[in-house]
């Protein structure tokens, strides 16, 4: 399969050959159709982030528009070290897959989620609600 692949902090990422991920319980393999690449991702990637330690090589990504085993197309979120979201083929866990409406537009979907999640979950916690682009996220 074919990835970003990332050999180095810091590095410019490499158009290569990456071992096919494996789903394991409560998990599917999906197909990549778009992926976002926002602050987080590059952090990650960069070695910086709490969250995951700098062990490379490493695929980045953190969250992606799929289409699953079904041919729908889902949002999907939190692919295992180190296969992230930036390959043919994604590690989805069933807890962070989500249907995507009709028609939604899977770019601004990859784009838009984790930037709007995160000021849409803030202003939730201190107004008990959202309005505005960040509140309709949340909307059908």
């Amino acid at each position: 399969m074919k990835a970003a692949m990332l050999y180095a902090a810091d590095a410019d990422p490499v158009y290569d050959d990456a071992d096919e991920p494996a789903a394991g319980p409560d998990t599917q393999l999906v197909d990549l159709v778009a992926a976002g690449i926002h602050h987080v991702t590059r952090s990650v990637a960069s070695g910086r982030h709490y969250s995951r330690g700098a062990a490379f090589p490493v695929i980045p990504g953190l969250n992606a528009v799929a289409r699953d085993a079904g041919g729908r197309l889902v949002f999907t979120a939190s692919a295992p070290p180190p296969h992230g979201t930036l390959a043919e083929r994604i590690v989805s866990p069933d807890a962070m897959r989500f249907p995507l409406p009709a028609g939604a537009p899977p770019e601004a979907v990859a784009a838009g989620v984790n930037p709007g999640l995160a000021s849409w979950l803030r202003l939730r916690a201190l107004a008990g609600g959202a309005a505005g682009p960040a509140g309709s996220l949340g909307t059908g």
